[in-house]
């Protein structure tokens, strides 16, 4: 069985897309702040990696986290090894390792977690699509644009302001030093356009045992939107080992 888990913004049919077709008894569950899912107090990325490791079934499972998602995906895994058979992170970093670069990240959080509660989610949509970092490569066809940002749009924007504080990139610690930890098979993809990414994926590799190195040519951060049979493909090709 593989546990999908979703960027900021995103919900959970966002991998369910990308995957449904290449594989089958896949799983997405909402992260807090998300949906219907509130982000309580004392929420953080290890309390969330431990709540979502309580609920799997008994055998180990396998992994794939994005952004956000991919954070938590490498804290669950370092501290709930057994229940990982296979992880896979996209686009994603495990924690800032610069003190004072991880309090700007901090305080950049805060202040747009400010904007969602005083101004709302338009106003923070507003703020994110001028972006580069996180704009496509190509041009989503517009269903597909419409469709993303209508389901941001409909978002809690007090349940996403919790998240930033909570989960967003400032707030983990970093783990760097505990990927070589990393016992399972890891799959590492990025975006080729994603230049962040790709440098933060390669220094990853370089110290997790047993990895495979993905690349999805012609797309940026969100390779599984800019790029989802590509990436299904790539998820499924390493489950199949």
């Amino acid at each position: 069985m593989l546990y999908a888990l979703h960027g900021f913004t995103e919900t959970d049919e966002s991998w369910n897309e990308t995957l449904s077709r290449e594989i089958t008894g896949v799983r997405c569950p909402l992260l807090p702040g998300h949906g219907w899912k509130p982000c309580v107090p004392g929420q953080s990325i290890a309390r969330t990696a431990s709540d979502l490791a309580a609920g799997f079934p008994a055998e180990p499972v396998d992994l794939l986290g994005y952004s956000m998602g991919g954070r938590v995906a490498i804290q669950l895994a370092l501290d709930h090894p057994t229940r990982i058979r296979r992880l896979i992170l996209a686009s994603c970093h495990p924690g800032i390792r610069d003190a004072r670069e991880r309090n700007l990240r901090r305080q950049r959080d805060e202040s747009l977690a400010q904007v969602l509660e005083e101004d709302g989610i338009g106003a923070f949509m507003a703020w994110w699509e001028t972006q580069s970092a996180l704009k496509p490569h190509l041009p989503f066809p517009a269903a597909v644009a419409e469709s993303v940002r209508a389901r941001r749009l409909n978002q809690d924007p007090h349940g996403l302001a919790g998240c930033l504080r909570a989960m967003g990139g400032g707030a983990m610690d970093p783990v760097w030093g505990r990927l070589s930890e990393l016992r399972m098979p890891v799959l590492l993809i990025s975006g080729a356009a994603d230049t962040r990414y790709m440098r933060i994926m390669d220094e990853m590799a370089a110290v997790i045992p047993d990895h495979r190195r993905d690349v999805v040519l012609k797309s940026g951060h969100a390779v599984h939107r800019e790029r989802p049979q590509v990436v299904a493909q790539m998820v499924g090709a390493f489950l199949s080992v």
